[in-house]
């Protein structure tokens, strides 16, 4: 495992992947809101690389995504990846839709 990826680091992960099952199951849009805000600043608390990661491929599974892709480039040895999960990765770099991106990158206020 990188030494960049700690239990902490992971179970924030994790927190976010909850988030997103909350949001998935939210019976209202305001309660969805608050659990949409509160993704946010979750997600705010990562380090840069992984901020930048979310923009690219939003959500746990394209964190967890990017960590073992991070792991593959800096030892190819000890942390092997299929073919499919690299393709994966490079497929999700795609940008996303408008809305999305609304949601996921509000404009900050002056």
């Amino acid at each position: 495992m990188d030494a960049d990826i700690t239990p902490e680091l992971l179970q924030t992960i994790d927190i976010l992947e909850g988030l997103e099952a909350l949001l998935d199951q939210s019976p209202r849009d305001d309660i969805a809101a608050i659990l949409g805000e509160a993704w946010l600043k979750v997600s705010a608390t990562l380090p840069a690389d992984l901020q930048a990661a979310t923009q690219e491929d939003a959500g746990a599974e394209g964190l967890r995504r990017y960590l073992r892709v991070k792991a593959f480039f800096n030892n190819p040895m000890e942390n092997p990846i299929r073919s499919d999960e690299l393709e994966a990765y490079y497929h999700n770099r795609i940008p996303i839709d408008e809305q999305t991106a609304e949601f996921l990158f509000p404009e900050e206020e002056p």
